[in-house]
């Protein structure tokens, strides 16, 4: 008799993943890692919850084992131990302006290095990803980089692969109004939420940088935004998912 365990499917490995912290990571901390703060506890939060969105993510879309993963802005690696632990065989990709970032990743966790650039239109990568984290870029975007960013994920997906994607939306406009300031002056913060009623999504440069800030965006606005294009479809959408505070929303490539 064939006493042999059968092997788990893969579905049933990640469903249980998803319930439980990950464990094992490195907890190297690279040199200026602006993420850190000297906060260890929180540190290792956002990266635990980073992994729940991604595996909720993998499991709306029936996606089990990504073989390549992109990490765009990888930063120095807050997310990418978390991937790294959980898919020990993924080819991983870090992408980010940060060029430090991008080489403590390569260093440490193994990955394709690869330099980001401010144009996004200028991105480009040797091969699809079966899933792309993108952990607060759109965040700093206003509306035309966004448009250039769903560009960039149509041309860097595989077939049924899977971004998943953070954005400020109605926690973060509610935190505004409270007076969280996301570092921009009042009369910005005022234009962005006059922006957020009036059309579902506003925008303003922090104050010394041209092209980079803060945005917020309604699922109105981004359903909206995305009826052009039929070949990414929406897989989810959560408030507050990532670090009780940014907005997940999860799309697929299906051709």
């Amino acid at each position: 008799m064939d006493r042999t365990k059968p092997q788990e499917h893969p579905f049933e490995s990640l469903r249980r993943q998803f319930g439980t912290p990950m464990t094992g990571m490195s907890d190297c901390v690279a040199d200026g890692d602006q993420m850190f703060h000297d906060r260890t506890k929180h540190y290792r939060s956002v990266g635990q919850s980073a992994w729940r969105c991604i595996a909720s993510a993998l499991l709306a879309a029936e996606v089990s084992e990504p073989r390549r993963i992109l990490d765009m802005p990888c930063g120095h690696g807050r997310v990418m131990r978390v991937l790294r632990q959980a898919f020990p065989d993924a080819v991983l990709t870090g992408c980010d302006l940060e060029r430090s970032g991008v080489d403590f990743c390569a260093q440490e966790f193994g990955a394709i290095p690869h330099y980001s650039n401010q144009d996004l239109s200028q991105v480009h990568f040797e091969a699809g990803f079966d899933l792309i984290w993108v952990g607060s870029l759109v965040t700093h975007l206003d509306a035309p980089d966004w448009h250039e960013f769903f560009r960039l994920l149509l041309r860097s997906l595989q077939p049924n692969g899977v971004a998943v994607m953070t954005f400020h939306g109605r926690w973060a406009a509610y935190l505004m109004q409270q007076g969280n300031s996301y570092g921009l002056e009042p009369a910005q913060i005022d234009a962005i939420l006059q922006g957020y009623a009036s059309s579902g999504f506003g925008y303003s440069d922090y104050p010394s940088t041209k092209g980079y800030g803060i945005s917020l965006s309604s699922p109105a606005w981004l359903m909206s935004g995305l009826q052009e294009w039929q070949q990414l479809r929406f897989v989810a959408l959560s408030e507050r998912q990532w670090d009780d505070h940014q907005d997940v929303l999860a799309i697929q490539r299906i051709s």
